[in-house]
């Protein structure tokens, strides 16, 4: 199938007799090249055996953890299999555990949570530990210490809520587990695998292959942290996001304040967008979107307006993250053929669109020259006497134009070259022998 591709490709564009023709195919196929691969990486919706798909959330729950778990889920749910949240982690910040809830939630899809020998649920960790139906912990591992900070009544009837309410779920409604549960809140309870195994809160396990036999799976699938979801960890932390926030308005009023568009709004904007997502205040739909539109938009810019492409690789960046945030976001499928048809055609709409664009972007950065450059060098005919001192005329560029001479005085009918310009008044300089009305050259008086 590859080397098909790859024929077919060269044949295409060997066959392109015109650069706009040539140039619109080789963008569509690269596209079209780029749905074929995310389509063979992505498997099919029927697994050979039952899979886990295992969500690493061992580091602070900010935006970072929210991007595990949702192309973790994503996976799941393209696989038709179980999640499990391998939870070691402190805790974090609750905006970013309530929307992993909403996510696992939303998804439908059967969950399980393992902590590890020697590990931690603590915080906003052991609150999303009670999304799975089942809780493994390893040796010496402990959960609980959940009481928010601050701990005012309204938070912390808040959070206990939310404790209740999964707990619920969780154990079917035992009472006693749910109101454990109420208590890392309330009284900041600590259990520790012993503990949790000894009162039905959790069964033992100490390692993920045995959570593996336990749930009889035959395969484990790991999601861990990628450098994007590094960068939005780091923009999740409040002095961070603060700090980015406040670069950020001021790079737009900066805009405001310069003449001409020079980019600062641009990046304000981007610098404020990564920071609410991270703070888990714009949904990650918002974020792919907006990032899409001012790609588009400074891709528009660079195409418009002469540049050294710092818009357009930038546009293209923000295009290409927009894009990774979109698929990450989605759980695909294996597309159908009606499916890639589709895709080929707006590849190619989308190739020829952009590369006419382009080649009209060429077209606009070619300056037109101006009347200074026109005339300097131009070699014209002297109609009066002039010198140094004295204006005269001169014939240049089928017009009557004032100048003078840069040399010796300078006698009608005798080729002039333009040397310089100022305002409408050239300066000349002698080009040749004095010539008459037929071109022949012109006595000289004794």
């Amino acid at each position: 199938m590859k080397a098909i591709y790859i024929a077919l490709s060269y044949f295409i564009l060997r066959g392109a007799k015109t650069s706009i023709l040539r140039g619109s195919l080789g963008f569509s196929l690269i596209l079209l090249a780029s749905f074929v691969v995310i389509s063979a990486i992505t498997p099919a919706a029927t697994p050979q055996g039952r899979v886990g798909v295992v969500a690493e959330l061992t580091s602070t729950i900010d935006g970072g953890a929210v991007e595990v778990v949702s192309r973790a889920v994503n996976e799941a749910v393209s696989k038709s299999s179980v999640l499990i949240l391998y939870v070691d982690s402190y805790g974090g910040y609750l905006a970013a555990a309530d929307s992993i809830i909403k996510i696992v939630v939303e998804s439908g899809v059967t969950t399980y949570v393992y902590i590890p020998p020697g590990g931690k649920a603590a915080s906003a960790g052991a609150l999303i530990a009670l999304l799975g139906r089942k809780i493994f912990m390893g040796d010496a591992s402990t959960i609980g210490a959940a009481q928010p900070i601050p701990s005012d009544e309204k938070t912390v009837n808040y959070v206990v809520g939310r404790f209740r309410s999964l707990a619920i779920m969780a154990f079917n409604n035992n009472e006693t587990l749910v109101r454990i549960a109420e208590e890392f809140v309330t009284k900041n309870r600590v259990l520790s695998a012993a503990e949790a195994v000894a009162l039905g809160f959790a069964e033992p396990a100490n390692s993920l292959e045995e959570v593996k036999q336990r749930l009889g799976l035959d395969e484990l699938v790991m999601v861990g942290y990628t450098v994007w979801d590094h960068v939005i960890s780091v923009f999740s932390a409040p002095i961070v996001s603060s700090i980015a926030l406040i670069i950020g308005i001021a790079l737009i009023f900066v805009e405001f304040v310069q003449a001409g568009f020079q980019g600062y709004a641009i990046a304000g904007l981007v610098l404020m967008l990564i920071s609410l997502y991270a703070m888990s205040i714009v949904p990650v739909s918002v974020f792919a979107v907006s990032l899409l539109i001012i790609g588009l938009i400074l891709l528009l810019i660079e195409i418009l307006t002469p540049g050294f492409g710092a818009f357009g690789v930038t546009g293209l960046i923000l295009m290409l993250v927009g894009v990774y945030e979109t698929i990450t976001s989605e759980s695909f499928g294996t597309p159908s053929t009606l499916t890639l048809a589709v895709a080929a055609g707006f590849a190619m709409l989308g190739g020829l669109i952009i590369y006419v664009g382009y080649e009209a972007g060429k077209a606009r950065r070619l300056k037109s020259k101006t009347l200074r450059e026109k005339l300097i060098g131009e070699v014209g005919v002297c109609k009066t006497r002039l010198t140094r001192d004295t204006p005269g005329v001169v014939y240049v560029l089928g017009e009557d134009w004032t100048a003078y001479s840069t040399d010796e005085a300078i006698e009608p009918g005798t080729k002039v070259r333009v040397v310089e310009v100022k305002g409408l008044t050239l300066y000349v300089t002698r080009a040749g022998e004095p010539t008459d009305e037929s071109g022949k050259p012109k006595p000289q008086e004794s």
